[in-house]
């Protein structure tokens, strides 16, 4: 088996950039393998691996629903399911597969492959956007997702994820306890990443006391969008003298039918700041124009950051902010692309895992160099020999 699956498919996809990392990280099928299987002895025809494997080419090929999944393996070549280590005439039911879905260890599955992608990830070409004295910083954006489609008396699913915001690959992810909220679920999120040289960044909801104590302690550093649900923060940041402030960074961007340009200030902050590690207040002004209607809208955002001065660049501090909107493209592919919220998967542990497919079917044609998931999706469609170069099961 090949060493490092990006390093094989590059050779097919000459058109598509890829980095070219050295690693003895175990194939994907194998990482899928050592996952608790949760059959029964007597009822394993096929080898578990293999079977999540090809389970995920299918997704990277754009299938939607388990019953589409199940078409695709049995669609594909005898002598591609003998390469991939199971029988060339599979009979696999689409109830069988979506049990088996349904019992899996939802938390098992997100971190094996949650691990995989950060692996992958962190083996890709260094930034060169930092002062030499120092490392770079990665942003790593929290937040959650509903899936509609999976309600069911006893509620709906609701997933909390951390992204990173250069490769768009998700690290960790969680599920939303049953009648609770996203923020208990932010500490068994972080426990098992390694934030050093990381900075969190979070929308209003997460920008909790608790949350900024522990990716301090953790090694890393936070910055957290500030809204009304920290009332007196948000009000001694709006009383800070903005008016006198320094405009630190300005970008003026067009596209999706629209001119935005955003105004970045950057205020020390005062002592006394009722706010965990605060050390600098931010204040972001967007004025974004529609133009087609020609109306415009002029939106202020404040945030605060643990990053002492100086630790980075003020236009890298803004690349943050931006950056944290990433997570919600993210969503909005699994939505658009893969029509998430129609989905009707809702037994047992399968929404989850479906939609950490999609996760994982994502973060690796990101990290190969795919610019367009669409574009991606026909490609592994077409060519799914290329698919299972990419994910160790041939070479």
């Amino acid at each position: 088996m090949p060493s490092f699956p990006i390093n094989v498919l590059a050779r097919h996809l000459e058109h598509v950039p890829a980095f070219d990392p050295s690693t003895d990280l175990p194939a994907l099928a194998e990482v899928l393998g050592t996952l608790p299987d949760p059959r029964s002895h007597r009822g394993r025809r096929y080898r578990l691996g293999p079977l999540l494997a090809l389970t995920l080419l299918a997704v990277l090929s754009g299938a939607t629903s388990i019953a589409a999944i199940n078409r695709s393996i049995h669609g594909y070549d005898p002598d591609i399911l003998s390469r991939a280590g199971l029988p060339g005439t599979v009979r696999l039911a689409a109830s069988t597969l979506r049990r088996l879905l349904a019992r899996l260890d939802g938390d098992a599955f997100d971190t094996a492959t949650g691990t995989y992608l950060a692996t992958l990830a962190a083996d890709g070409p260094p930034a060169t956007d930092h002062p030499e004295s120092r490392p770079p910083l990665t942003g790593l954006a929290i937040d959650g997702k509903t899936l509609r489609g999976s309600r069911t008396a006893n509620g709906t699913v609701h997933l909390l994820a951390a992204l990173r915001h250069d490769t768009q690959t998700v690290v960790a992810q969680r599920q939303v306890t049953a009648k609770s909220n996203e923020i208990p679920a932010v500490a068994p999120l972080l426990s098992g990443l390694d934030l050093s040289d990381v900075v969190v960044t979070a929308d209003a909801l997460h920008t909790q006391h608790a949350h900024a104590r522990q990716i301090i302690d953790s090694g890393g550093h936070y910055l957290f969008i500030v809204k009304g649900n920290q009332p007196t923060l948000h009000r001694r940041l709006k009383a800070l003298p903005w008016r006198h402030a320094l405009l630190n960074d300005r970008t003026d961007t067009r596209g999706h039918g629209r001119r935005e340009i955003r105004r970045l200030k950057i205020c020390t902050v005062r002592p006394g700041l009722p706010f965990p590690h605060a050390a600098q207040a931010i204040q972001v002004k967007r004025r974004r124009t529609d133009r087609r209607t020609g109306k415009t809208t002029i939106v202020t955002i404040y945030a605060i950051t643990s990053l002492p001065p100086g630790r980075v660049t003020h236009a890298h501090l803004a690349t943050l902010i931006r950056g944290h909107w990433s997570i919600e493209a993210l969503h909005h592919i699994r939505d658009v692309t893969y029509r998430e919220d129609a989905s009707r998967v809702r037994t047992g542990t399968a929404p989850r895992v479906m939609a950490s497919l999609r996760n994982l079917a994502i973060g690796l044609a990101r990290l190969i160099g795919w610019t367009n998931i669409a574009a991606a999706i026909d490609h592994y469609r077409s060519h799914p020999t290329d698919g299972l170069q990419l994910l160790g099961l041939t070479t």
